[in-house]
């Protein structure tokens, strides 16, 4: 797993086979990424003590991605993991 901070967020890059990390103490917000086997990138994000999906539907490429944490906004999350 690796760890990206941007803009104070913490942005792990994970794969299937890893647990969900911490939460980072030093970021104003944690977000998990997600890159699946159809080539579609997911975004989690740790909301209330808990990670939650933060879209319901995927991203085609990293740069939107980083644009959805760039933009993110923190209203509730559409459904739990």
């Amino acid at each position: 797993m690796r760890r990206l901070m941007i803009s104070g967020n913490a942005i792990f890059f994970m794969n299937e086979n890893e647990a969900y990390p911490s939460p980072d103490r030093d970021a104003a917000a944690s977000f998990c990424a997600w890159h699946d086997e159809e080539g579609q990138y997911w975004l989690d994000v740790h909301y209330h003590r808990e990670w939650r999906r933060a879209f319901s539907e995927p991203f085609a490429t990293f740069e939107d991605l980083f644009q959805a944490v760039q933009n993110y906004n923190f209203e509730a999350p559409p459904k739990k993991l």
